[in-house]
């Protein structure tokens, strides 16, 4: 540890409030040269608001206050608006979670780069250009000539968080704060951006991790700041914290992490329902097949079969890609398939197939052993309530102009009304099957919640009584701890009601927890699945022994 005088920031007693609600509540932290702190907890617990106090981007209606706040030994209390731009970049360097709308989409990396060593340095063009490019290359840009000549739509994931990263670090500030740097990545490209914020600390840069990944927390910090409702509840190395925790909101994190936690086990410590199945629609008891008209298939025939699946796309300009590449797979009756992939691996156009939305080049999906991709929409469409949805940004696939309550009527009455009166019973008891209240049903989405939307989306998959869910990143947007009561309510749906999932996810943790077994996909094609347990105990195939290197496990190094 280094000697206090070698701190970099140092901050006592911060304040931060917005009228009369206050966000950050007494917090006190220091960081050191070459040393990382992770601020953990949910949602709403203050970590962005005090990253961003740090930087003068509260907001104009933010109170923030302090006893102490000092950078480099220069105390930031009393700044002006020009003092802190003159602070950002130069001397603070902020990566946030989503690239793409950080990234300005109009100018090339190397020029969005270059204007802030134009600004704030002396270079000469020729300078700033080999600057640029030393930069591409030292956050792991394969070609850095191509890529400072690219716009942030013409890059991946990956790829534009280490251009995030390299605009941030262009004037070599003392402190790089990270706000969910790797939340949306796969495990792959995280380990990669991991690794690369791990050569930036040994380099001597001071780093504020916001995260709310614990494996992530455990693999890059030195020590580890948990906050609730505004304040640090616990602080410490995290070795301490994550390996040995004190207060009962750090081991409530901690017991929600799915990774370690066997199929079936509970991750909220909430107590599941006693019965889920007189909810179920207007049946009073568990739904059979027959009740959807779906036909009555021998024993052990699957309920969803894909059968050499392909399809290619053509892009703009005008060559073509394999997405899909002779899939095949079985998903049985009450069972889970996880299917994991990086980005661009198939998963969602494979997903977009069993669904009847994408029509496969060859190969065919079938339904309860009767054909489905094949058949036109108009033969589909009395057997679409067979099977459901739930995507990863339920707030992008609600009509904002209708309530929840008109929003669940529809997918209960197959599009007949937005009454919600006249679907009353079948509204309250869709609300009530995903643990939510009667009176939302007169509420908007964007009044609710990340959880409380997925919730929702849920019941609006269920609406229909299906046989089948579909589930598309149902958990990767959200906190810990309210993606183990999703996780947990997705276990107890398929548990009472017979559920089949397609469980699709980056999250290996996750996928190891709710699914039976896995498929794994790379560039389109399934190079191993099995028994899930059987697959994460011993990989066969070195694309699934490198996937499972690359994820971080939650253990304090």
């Amino acid at each position: 540890m280094n000697a206090k005088n070698d701190a970099v920031l140092r901050v006592e007693n911060l304040n931060v409030g917005f009228g009369a609600v206050p966000a950050v509540r007494g917090v006190s932290l220091s960081i050191d040269r070459g040393q990382c702190l992770a601020l953990v907890g949910e949602s709403g617990s203050g970590k962005s608001v005090t990253a961003r106090s740090l930087i003068g981007l509260a907001g104009d209606t933010a109170d923030v206050s302090a006893e102490r706040m000092e950078l480099g030994g220069e105390s930031l209390t009393g700044l002006g608006r020009r003092g802190w731009r003159q602070l950002r970049g130069s001397k603070v360097g902020f990566v946030l979670q989503d690239a793409l709308v950080s990234l300005d989409p109009l100018r090339t990396v190397g020029r969005e780069i270059e204007d802030s060593l134009r600004l704030r340095t002396r270079l000469t063009g020729a300078e700033r250009s080999r600057r640029v490019l030393s930069l591409l290359a030292d956050v792991g840009m394969d070609d850095p000539q191509l890529r400072a000549g690219q716009r942030s739509g013409e890059l991946s994931g990956g790829l534009r968080q280490r251009a995030l990263i390299a605009s941030a670090i262009a004037l070599d500030p003392a402190l790089l704060i990270a706000d969910e740097p790797t939340t949306a990545l796969d495990a792959t490209v995280q380990a990669q951006i991991l690794d690369l914020l791990a050569s930036l600390r040994e380099r001597g840069t001071a780093m504020l991790l916001i995260s709310h990944d614990l494996a992530v927390v455990g693999s890059v910090a030195d020590q580890v700041a948990v906050m609730t409702e505004g304040r640090i509840v616990e602080q410490g190395p995290v070795a301490q914290v994550l390996g040995s925790p004190q207060h009962d909101y750090t081991k409530k994190l901690l017991r929600a992490v799915p990774s370690g936690h066997p199929r079936g086990a509970r991750l909220s410590g909430l107590p599941g329902p006693s019965s889920l199945s007189v909810s179920y629609g207007p049946a009073a008891a568990k739904p059979k097949a027959a009740d959807s008209g779906v036909p009555q298939s021998g024993a052990g025939v699957p309920v969803l079969a894909a059968t050499a699946l392909a399809k290619r796309f053509r892009t703009p300009d005008k060559t073509s890609f394999t997405a899909v590449d002779h899939v095949s797979f079985e998903l049985g009756a009450g069972e889970t398939l996880g299917l994991v992939g990086e980005s661009g691996s198939g998963k969602t156009t494979i997903a977009r197939i069993a669904l009847g939305l994408t029509v496969p080049d060859a190969g065919e999906v079938r339904l309860f052993g009767e054909p489905w991709s094949t058949l036109t929409e108009k033969d589909r469409r009395s057997r679409r309530p067979l099977i459901g949805t739930v995507y990863q940004d339920p707030l992008s696939s609600f009509d904002p102009r209708l309530t929840i309550g008109q929003t669940l009527a529809d997918a209960a009455t197959g599009g007949r009304t937005l009454n919600p009166r006249g679907s009353a019973k079948q509204v309250k008891d869709l609300l009530e099957m995903v643990g939510l209240p009667a009176d939302f049903a007169r509420r908007g989405p964007r009044t609710l919640s990340g959880g409380q939307r997925q919730r929702v989306a849920i019941a609006r998959a269920l609406a229909p009584r299906p046989r089948i869910l579909i589930c598309d990143e149902p958990a990767s947007a959200l906190d810990v701890s309210i993606q183990a009561q999703i996780l947990d309510l997705l276990d107890d749906l398929q548990r009472e009601l017979g559920l089949s999932y397609l469980f699709i996810s980056h999250d290996l943790g996750v996928v190891r927890h709710m699914s039976d077994r896995v498929a794994v996909l790379r560039r389109g094609r399934i190079v191993e699945q099995g028994p899930a347990e059987q697959l994460f105990s011993a990989p066969q195939h070195p694309y699934t022994q490198q996937l499972l290197a690359s994820s971080p496990a939650l253990e304090a190094r």
